[in-house]
C-alpha cells in the first residue's frame, strides 16, 4: 500500500512540475511604429499628375478638374467640357509602384459619380473605358491612366464632380 501511494505521489509531482513549468500566460513588450502621411505624389504607391489639369491640392490629394478654378487654369483656355461630347484625355495621371519590397501591386481605379466618367491605362486604343480599372504595376513602374468623359444628356451650367477611389494589394490583377 505504501508503494501505491508512493507512486501516486511521484506521479502527481511529475505532473504538477511539468504542468507549472510549460505554462505561458502572458508578454508584454512596447515597439515603436512611425507612419508618415504624405501628399500622393510622395506616397509608396504614388500618383503623379500628368497633364496640367491633374494636380496634387494643399491636402496632398490628387485632383482632376476641368474648369477655370483648377490652379494651372490660364486665361484663354477651356472653362469646361461641351454638353452632349465626349472626350478622350490621355496620360492624365500616372499610379506608381515604388515599394521597398520590390513586389509588384494591384491597384483598382473607380469612379464614384452619376456621370459617365471612366478609365483606360495609357493611350486611347481601345475605344472603350472601364469606370473600375484594374493596374499591374511592377516595381519601379509608372502606368499613365486616361479618362474618357461622355457629357451626354448634360446641358451648359451642369457639373460633373464625383469622388476618385484608390485600392492597391499585393501581387498581379486577376490572381
Amino acid at each position: 500500500m505504501n508503494k501505491v501511494i508512493a507512486i501516486l505521489m511521484l506521479v502527481a509531482g511529475i505532473i504538477v512540475v511539468t504542468a507549472s513549468s510549460a505554462d505561458f500566460a502572458y508578454f508584454e513588450a512596447d515597439r515603436e511604429v512611425k507612419i508618415a502621411i504624405v501628399p500622393d505624389d510622395l506616397e509608396l504607391i504614388d500618383l503623379v499628375p500628368m497633364q496640367p489639369y491633374a494636380y496634387i491640392n494643399d491636402n496632398g490629394m490628387l485632383v482632376l478638374d476641368l474648369s477655370e478654378y483648377n490652379g494651372n487654369w490660364q486665361e484663354g483656355y477651356g472653362m469646361g467640357v461641351s454638353p452632349d461630347s465626349i472626350y478622350v484625355f490621355e496620360r492624365v495621371f500616372g499610379v506608381s509602384n515604388h515599394l521597398w519590397e520590390n513586389v509588384t501591386i494591384c491597384m483598382q481605379v473607380s469612379y464614384d459619380g452619376d456621370e459617365e466618367l471612366t478609365f483606360f491605362m495609357g493611350d486611347y486604343t481601345e475605344g472603350v473605358g472601364t469606370d473600375e480599372l484594374d493596374i499591374t504595376i511592377q516595381p519601379g513602374e509608372v502606368v499613365p491612366v486616361g479618362i474618357i468623359i461622355d457629357s451626354s444628356g448634360l446641358v451648359d451650367g451642369d457639373a460633373i464632380d464625383g469622388q476618385l477611389s484608390f485600392y492597391a494589394e499585393l501581387g498581379s490583377c486577376g490572381e
